[in-house]
């Protein structure tokens, strides 16, 4: 509002104003949605005041924000000009520096960073542990430490190393889910301090045409989020998610119609609807009794561009998730500068396109 009209407007300011939104112009009200150039955006974690994601890139991109609606590229790459640990290509032989879906957790005081390697069709993959005390670039502090190998595989393997995700369970158990369709999902528990693997059991938990799993707790149920399609085809991708539950991290998942995520399962969750195409890789970032549901998506109104999307998830009465994109509530609300004690007076408002 400028200085401008508030003077036009004061002898029409009141201490209130009562607006009514949405109901009149007959959409919905969409925010939240990201940056462009984002795929396989990991969880949202917090440090101070800014928000962070990583993303698919060279070197691990990164981006954060201060209010969820505005994102900044990180000022330089995890690993700064492709001076990632030599340990990767003895394991993915020919990897260049492309580090595929990160997951960031904050556990012991610093943050574990995961990242996957590999590169399209093929099982010779690994997934990595970088870990760090800050998320300031700024910071005299701020120095990524790579911690080594988190598991890797080879053609021989019967599963898939990508895709990393991690959650930590209320009673301090670390749970950690990877795979994609070559051999499906697997979730396996990790050592709180390290944030490497016990090395016990790797449960198959999602099987057919797979990726992306996150895995999640409401109330006595553990919910694990996959996704099926084609991913990474911009507007022809088919990409979209899943989500099945179980009384136990480790499965089996079950849909709403009680099919397990292992015999091609799954409850649809979030699908391809107006210009939001493919949407993909889950997350879970809760603030303020909101949960944050973010994901990517291709942009159908501009050319399939991959961008960042945030949804409200919310919890059924039966206990199963959904999401909307829509951020405000049809309603009645009152808007004042706190500044000024102005307050902004909209008058024949119709909903006709300019008024």
């Amino acid at each position: 509002m400028s200085t401008h009209l508030l003077s036009v407007r004061r002898h029409l300011c009141r201490l209130t104003l009562v607006l009514f939104v949405l109901t009149w112009f007959g959409s919905e009200a969409y925010a939240l949605q990201g940056l462009q150039g984002v795929h396989d955006p990991s969880t949202i974690v917090k440090e101070g005041n800014k928000y962070w994601i990583f993303a698919t890139g060279q070197g691990i991109y990164s981006m954060y924000s201060t209010d969820l609606v505005n994102w900044t590229p990180g000022p330089r790459a995890v690993f700064v000009n492709n001076a990632y640990p030599a340990w990767i290509n003895t394991k993915v032989p020919g990897f260049a520096g492309n580090f595929w879906a990160p997951e960031c957790i904050y556990m012991n005081g610093k943050y574990y960073l995961y990242y996957s390697c590999s590169s399209f069709g093929s099982k010779v993959s690994a997934i990595g542990l970088a870990t760090n005390v800050t998320l300031d670039p700024a910071s005299p502090n701020y120095r990524w430490e790579d911690q080594g190998e988190v598991i890797s595989t080879n053609s021989n393997s019967a599963v898939n190393a990508i895709d990393p995700a991690v959650f930590k369970d209320t009673n301090g158990d670390v749970w950690f889910s990877y795979g994609s369709f070559f051999g499906g999902l697997r979730i396996t528990q990790l050592n709180a301090t390290t944030g490497k693997t016990l090395g016990g059991t790797s449960y198959a938990v999602a099987n057919g045409d797979v990726e992306a799993a996150f895995l999640t707790k409401h109330d006595n149920y553990y919910y694990l989020f996959i996704n099926r399609g084609r991913c990474c085809a911009g507007l022809n991708s088919t990409y979209h998610i899943l989500v099945g539950r179980s009384t136990v991290p480790t499965g089996p998942f079950l849909d709403q119609n009680g099919v397990d995520l292992n015999a091609n399962g799954g409850t649809m969750f979030l699908s391809s609807a107006g210009r939001y195409i493919g949407p993909g890789h889950a997350g879970i970032f809760e603030e303020s009794g909101v949960s944050y549901f973010s994901h990517h998506y291709y942009d159908g109104e501009d050319n399939g561009v991959p961008k960042l999307g945030l949804a409200k998830l919310t919890w059924g009465a039966t206990g199963w998730p959904s999401v909307t994109r829509d951020w405000v509530t049809t309603g009645r609300y009152e808007i004042k500068n706190q500044n000024s004690n102005l307050i902004w007076d909209a008058w024949g408002c119709t909903g006709a396109s300019g008024r």
